[in-house]
C-alpha cells in the first residue's frame, strides 16, 4: 500500500472527518497473519483493524469472520495488547451484528442477534495521579525510553513505519459520566472504541498518527456531542514522536463537531 503525506499550512475548523480504511483488506489480513507469526501483537492488531474497516465498507461478513478468528490468535503478553485484542473483537462483533441485521431486512426475515450477550469492554478507565507521582513516573519513563530507543524503538519505526501509533489521552473534565465511542465513519454507525469514563478520570486510545482527523462521539444526558481530533497536527508537536497527546472531553460540540487540536499530555495538566 502506498501512503502520501500532505502538508497543510492552515487547517480549517470545518474540516471533514475521513476515516482510514484499507483499500485491500485481504492484503492487511495477510500482513496481520505474518505479524502474528513473528509475535508482533501490536502490529497484528493494527493490521487486523484496518482489514476490519475495509470489510465493513465492502459489507463482507466472511471477511469479518476471518478477522474475528485471527484476533483470537493474537498473543497478549501485556495489558495494552489484551485490551487492544478485546476492543478489536468487540468492534468486529458489532459489525457482524449490523451486517446480519441488514441482511435479514433485505430478505424480509426476522433478525436473530448472533451475539445477544455482547457487552462492551469495561477495564479501560485510567486513574488520576497526583503531580509528584506523575513527575516520578515521567522521570522513570524518560530514562527507560532513552535506553530502549537505542536497542528497539528506532529500528522498529524504521522497519515498521506503517504500523506506528500514538497514545491519545481523553480527559473527562466534565461533571458527568461520559460514554466515548471511536467512530469509523462520520455518522458513527460503526465504532472501534467504546469506553465509559467517570468524571475526573481519563482513558487512553491508540490512534494512527498519520490520520488527519479521528472522530469521537460522546454519549451523556442530553444530545450527543462530537469531538473530531486533529491527530496528525497534534502528533507533529511531539517532535520525535515520544510521548502522548491529550484532549479534554469538555471541548466536544454538537455533531458533526468542530475540530480540536490535541496537546502533548505533559502540557495538559
Amino acid at each position: 500500500m502506498t501512503f502520501a503525506r500532505v502538508c497543510v499550512r492552515i487547517v480549517s475548523k470545518g474540516i471533514r472527518f475521513v476515516p482510514a480504511v484499507a483499500l485491500y483488506p485481504d492484503r492487511e489480513l495477510g500482513e496481520a497473519r505474518a505479524a502474528i507469526d513473528r509475535g508482533e501483537s501490536q502490529a497484528a492488531l493494527k493490521r487486523l483493524d484496518k482489514a476490519r474497516r475495509g470489510y465493513v465498507q465492502r459489507r463482507d461478513q466472511e471477511g469479518l469472520d476471518h478477522v474475528l478468528g485471527m484476533a483470537a490468535l493474537v498473543e497478549a503478553p501485556d495489558e495494552r495488547s489484551r485490551i487492544g485484542r478485546e476492543n478489536l473483537a468487540y468492534a468486529v462483533k458489532q459489525n457482524l451484528r449490523h451486517e446480519s441485521r441488514r441482511a435479514a431486512q433485505e430478505r424480509e426475515q426476522a433478525w436473530v442477534d448472533p451475539y445477544p450477550d455482547l457487552k462492551a469492554p469495561t477495564e479501560h478507565t485510567g486513574l488520576v495521579l497526583t503531580r509528584p507521582v506523575k513527575v516520578a513516573i515521567g522521570v522513570g519513563v524518560v530514562i527507560s525510553i532513552a535506553i530502549l530507543a537505542l536497542v528497539f524503538v528506532v529500528p522498529f519505526f524504521v522497519d515498521s513505519g506503517s504500523t506506528k501509533t500514538v497514545t491519545l489521552r481523553l480527559l473527562n473534565d466534565t461533571q458527568q459520566k461520559v460514554t466515548v465511542r471511536g467512530c469509523d465513519d462520520s455518522d458513527c454507525f460503526t465504532t472501534w472504541l467504546h469506553r465509559d469514563v467517570e468524571p475526573g478520570l481519563e482513558t487512553d486510545a491508540e490512534v494512527d498518527p498519520d490520520e488527519l482527523v479521528t472522530l469521537f462521539r460522546l454519549n451523556r444526558p442530553g444530545p450527543d456531542t462530537c469531538l473530531p481530533v486533529r491527530v496528525r497536527d497534534g502528533y507533529q508537536q511531539l517532535g520525535g514522536g515520544v510521548g502522548a497527546l491529550a484532549v479534554r472531553l469538555s471541548r466536544a460540540t454538537p455533531c458533526p463537531g468542530t475540530t480540536v487540536l490535541p496537546r502533548p499530555a505533559a502540557q495538559t495538566f
